[in-house]
């Protein structure tokens, strides 16, 4: 039997070979395939981690982002409401429909003579004020009571005399007293604030979120590269790799000091944005007349005309002299309003992180951010401002005679007529408010952008997708040293 195995053996030797040789193979490769998918696990469940990791870190960051900025909006609010403060203009507008407060009587002529002095004041007023905001009637009113209590009061010789040495105390004291405004400039200015205001507030609350999104992305960015450095004991030797070169360790005191830049658009660089938009403001609507009658839409145009006045003043152009300090005399300013010195603060890691912001301001994607940001925030404006309009009716078509009939004893169709009555009934009537009964809704809605609890502007404005990119972008560019 063995013989014949070994026979066996010996007849098919080259063919048992090759059969060996394939199933060795087919092991061999086995086992490396299976080492290989392990490997590849492994590496991919490594890299799934970092990525998880990356996310959760990013995702803090904006979480971290949307903190700040409810944290710093309050300081700029409380600016933008002391110096635009429409609510000042309003309480001067009400101080001269209420009428004046009597003072006490002194003898027998007191009473007349203060009462005499109101008349006098409100005989100055032009007619042409009170005829311009429909309010002639309530200070008519209060003249006519006045004048039937002064006729009323019979002074004698010796308050006649009293009365001249009053009027010319008040003649004198009156001299060094700014002149009272008329309720026409009053309302004037209520126009052009409402409406500053309320840009003012978009246009710094996209900024202010841009800048802080920028910030603290780059830092985040750097804290994360320092974070993996720190844990290789030798990073060169390490399967972690930095894209370009990267020089680690950005320092506590020079993280504060970059954070600390938006002290300058808070406090400074909102102002002349502020004057920028005043003047596209007062070049757009300051000849629109108070008792003109808007609809919605053609109050989306000239928000619209304001936000392109401002772009062909060159306010793109200048977002980085408002978001950052430039020259020696803002820097000069920056450093004394925190009691720092330059040798503090413009340290190497310091200047390289501004360098590196200031390139992303003067971006083409950082302009179209912003210009998202301001389109955005507009649209949810106007659609805040479409409450205050009343809904759109349509028109009932107007009845027609009908043609005289033709041979045939038809009547011919008037498709001119069915056209126009087709049109009519199809285009509703626009509704449409008077521009004064909107500027107290324009002021209050700049009010809600900068101080609403919850700020659902800012949510609007945070979530978006552009600023959403810009800071992926800003948080996984290159840095590098410069």
């Amino acid at each position: 039997m063995l013989e014949s195995a070994w026979g066996f053996v010996r007849r098919h030797q080259r063919k048992l070979v090759i059969t060996a040789g394939i199933v060795g193979g087919i092991y061999y490769s086995g086992k490396m395939l299976v080492n290989r998918i392990v490997d590849m696990q492994a590496a991919s469940a490594k890299e799934r981690a970092s990525k998880e990791s990356i996310q959760r870190r990013f995702d803090q960051n904006q979480r971290d982002c949307q903190f700040t900025i409810l944290a710093l909006l309050p300081e700029l609010s409380e600016q933008v409401l002391r110096e635009v403060d429409v609510e000042r203009l309003i309480a001067e507008l009400r101080a001269i429909h209420r009428p004046p407060t009597p003072s006490p009587k002194v003898g027998s002529g007191g009473y007349g003579d203060s009462w005499a002095g109101a008349n006098a004041w409100s005989a100055s007023k032009s007619p042409s004020a009170g005829q311009a905001d429909g309010t002639d009637s309530a200070m008519e009113s209060a003249e006519d009571h006045d004048s039937s209590n002064t006729g009323a009061a019979t002074p004698s010789n010796q308050s006649i005399g009293a009365q001249e040495d009053a009027r010319t105390e008040r003649a004198g004291s009156s001299v060094d007293e700014p002149p009272k405004r008329t309720k026409v400039e009053i309302w004037e200015d209520i126009k052009l604030q409402s409406f500053s205001r309320t840009l003012i507030a978009v246009y710094a609350e996209s900024l202010l979120t841009l800048l802080v999104h920028t910030q603290l992305n780059m830092v985040g960015r750097s804290t994360y590269l320092d974070s993996v450095i720190g844990k290789l004991s030798d990073p060169s030797a390490s399967q972690i790799s930095l894209e370009g070169r990267y020089e680690s360790r950005l320092s506590m005191a020079d993280e504060q000091n970059f954070l600390m830049l938006s002290w300058w658009f808070l406090n400074r660089g909102w102002r002349q944005l502020m004057v920028q938009i005043a003047d596209a403001t007062n070049h757009c609507i300051g000849q629109l007349p108070l008792k003109e009658r808007v609809s919605h839409r053609e109050l989306a145009a000239l928000f619209a005309r304001i936000h392109l006045r401002l772009r062909e003043n060159g306010l793109v152009q200048s977002l980085t002299a408002i978001l950052l300090p430039l020259g020696d005399a803002n820097v000069g300013d920056y450093l004394a309003s925190s009691h720092l010195s330059a040798e503090q603060v413009f340290t190497p890691a310091f200047v390289r992180l501004l360098d590196q912001m200031r390139d992303v301001i003067e971006s083409t994607d950082f302009i179209y951010v912003f210009n998202s940001c301001i389109d955005r925030l507009t649209t949810q404006l106007l659609e805040t401002l479409q409450e205050s309009f009343p809904e759109p009716v349509p028109q009932a078509p107007v009845p027609r005679n009908p043609l005289p009939p033709t041979v045939d004893g038809e009547a011919a169709p008037d498709l001119d007529g069915v056209v126009r009555e087709f049109e009519a009934f199809s285009v509703s009537s626009e509704g449409r408010v008077v521009v004064a009964q909107l500027l107290p809704r324009i002021a209050r809605e700049g009010h809600q952008i900068l101080n609403g609890v919850p700020n659902h502007y800012l949510e609007n404005v945070s979530a978006s997708r552009e600023v959403q990119a810009l800071s992926a972008a800003v948080y996984t560019a290159e840095d590098t040293a410069q």
